[in-house]
């Protein structure tokens, strides 16, 4: 088995231009008469509503919810909507998302300024135009979704419809530090095809492109909508576990290894593949030693003889720190 390098490991999906349905629109502002008119013709528009009152709550559901919109007001209790928008923009994972800003109390050219400076895409200053609002809306809503779908194209391999190698080192990042935050287990799965190389010099590349395809489609169809299905390269396939401890991650493991030895090519005939497993953070303290710790349990997998799965060991403790001068 070709061992692959560690260093540089360190991922969003679209809609389909063209394809416009439901987006999430978060709307932000304190006074209730005016979020339950902003909230009534989003809805009618056939979009789904988070809202909050101000910034603070504003950016809680922008992490809960994804939105693909935001529409906020200025004023508002403990934060408000310009020091909410300038987070939003700060936050790499959220940076691209449309802001609106409406505000009839912060209407001078200053104001305007401001929230253009700070990344906002419209300020309205009369909130009874709804049908300008709207109308604004629907521009960003479509050049986002094109933005999407560039995103996705950009992030995807193409002969297996898996995610490719730059989505899954973003993704890895992003769900080790969700592990850290609130306290979930993730687990990574490698796998390599076994013998890759002798399908590909007997029955031809096109042959091997199959196998790779019924491989990946086993990955994908054998796990949830939230675990991330990757191609690192070659016959090198991935499966991110979010929330998920080893011993469940062992059980994972072992019924795609069993679908993939069922698997029927008619180009390749049968084939198999050894899988490698490491949870974070019982075997690794950041992302790098977690990919390290599967390929690891891979390699161990294919040493055993193949068509198996081997679990990565818990890490060694850290050594603790020395005693203080005096004590024993």
């Amino acid at each position: 088995m070709k061992r692959r390098g560690t260093q540089g490991m360190f991922f969003g999906a679209g809609r389909s231009f063209g394809m416009m349905g439901k987006f999430k629109i978060l709307i932000v502002d304190d006074e209730p008469d005016k979020l339950e008119m902003l909230a009534v013709a989003i809805r009618m528009e056939g979009h789904v509503v988070h809202t909050a009152v101000d910034g603070v709550g504003g950016l809680a559901s922008v992490e809960a919810h994804h939105p693909d919109l935001i529409i906020t007001d200025v004023m508002m209790p403990r934060m408000d909507g310009y020091e909410m928008a300038r987070r939003v923009r700060q936050n790499p994972l959220t940076r691209f998302i449309p802001i609106i800003i409406q505000s009839s109390a912060r209407h001078e050219p200053q104001d305007i300024r401001t929230g253009f400076e700070i990344g906002a895409l419209g300020y309205f200053t009369d909130p009874s135009d709804i049908p300008l609002l709207l109308a604004r809306t629907r521009t960003l809503l479509e050049f986002k979704n094109y933005l999407d779908s560039c995103e996705e194209e950009a992030f995807t391999d193409h002969l297996t419809g898996l995610a490719n190698r730059r989505r899954f080192e973003r993704q890895l990042g992003r769900e080790v530090e969700r592990s850290r935050r609130y306290g979930h287990r993730v687990c990574l799965l490698l796998a390599d095809i076994d013998n890759f190389k002798n399908v590909n010099d007997t029955y031809g590349h096109e042959a091997g492109d199959e196998a790779l395809r019924a491989v990946a489609n086993v990955l994908q169809s054998g796990t949830r909508g939230i675990d991330t299905g990757a191609r690192l390269g070659g016959d090198e396939l991935a499966v991110l576990l979010p929330e998920t401890g080893s011993g469940r991650g062992m059980e994972v493991a072992e019924r795609l290894r069993a679908a993939v030895a069922a698997l029927n090519i008619p180009a390749a005939g049968g084939v198999t593949a050894s899988f490698g497993l490491a949870e974070f953070p019982t075997s690794a303290r950041d992302e790098r030693e977690l990919f390290t710790a599967a390929d690891q349990a891979l390699y161990e997998a294919k040493r055993q003889g193949r068509d198996c799965v081997r679990c990565a060991a818990p890490a060694a403790p850290e050594p603790n720190p020395a005693p203080a001068l005096g004590v024993s």
